[in-house]
């Protein structure tokens, strides 16, 4: 069966200036086959070769890589994997090609990060390897997608921004600005209602208890920060 193993923990940050936006990374490997769930933003990209390098691989050897949605900070390392299928939803390429003003996560240069990569369209349903299937989570972005992953555990969810947070997956309750508030809400419902095991966008791991509520599935790996 597939094991699913975070590259990079995805943090929840803010400050007067701006988000630093760490968003999780996600390595799913079965057999010979491996599939990165998101990339993160090249502020963080030594940090994902050094974790790539950790389990003794580099990029040429994720066969598959998926794109959760188009913002910025999930999207712009995808380079690195030339060599990689880049499964994507058709409704967040329409997306990227061009984005509404209003949306600060999708600027206008990021479709250009994809434009010389091997790129496959991919909806509900789909196998991505076998255990894995690609879920439509949509609201966050027209786009949005994830993974279901057949596990020992039971069903671990990659969730991206549909679930981007332990507080989202509690509340049932998309968090931000979605494109579309109903879809993402129902997004949100759908992975609480089958997952025992989500990774989301901007925070660690969470496990579904025997009682039914959700909950951290360990403790925190607490960001340094530097002042020089």
């Amino acid at each position: 069966m597939p094991s699913v193993t975070p590259l990079l923990n995805g943090y929840s940050l803010t400050s007067d200036h701006g988000n630093p936006a760490f968003c999780s990374v996600v390595l799913v490997e079965s057999g010979d086959e491996r599939v990165l769930f998101d990339f993160g933003h090249v502020g963080r990209r030594r940090k994902l070769l050094t974790a790539l390098a950790d389990r003794g691989l580099v990029p040429d050897d994720i066969s598959k890589v998926v794109v959760s949605h188009g913002h910025w900070d999930h999207l712009q390392n995808a380079d690195l994997f030339d060599k990689a299928q880049v499964l994507i939803h058709p409704d967040e390429l329409r997306n990227l090609a061009n984005p509404p003003s209003t949306d600060f996560g999708t600027p206008r240069w990021a479709k250009a990060v994809l434009d010389d990569l091997d790129l496959h369209e991919v909806g509900e349903g789909d196998e991505v390897i076998p255990g894995i299937q690609v879920l439509e989570l949509p609201g966050h972005t027209p786009g949005s997608i994830g993974l279901a992953v057949s596990t020992p555990e039971g069903t671990a969810v990659l969730a991206a921004d549909a679930v981007p947070t332990l507080a989202v997956l509690r509340s049932r309750r998309a968090s931000g600005r979605p494109y579309d508030r109903a879809r993402a809400d129902a997004s949100v419902e759908r992975v609480g209602s089958m997952a025992q095991v989500v990774y989301p966008g901007h925070d660690r791991p969470i496990r579904l208890a025997p009682d039914g509520s959700f909950d951290y599935t360990g403790p925190a790996v607490p960001l340094e920060f530097r002042v020089p």
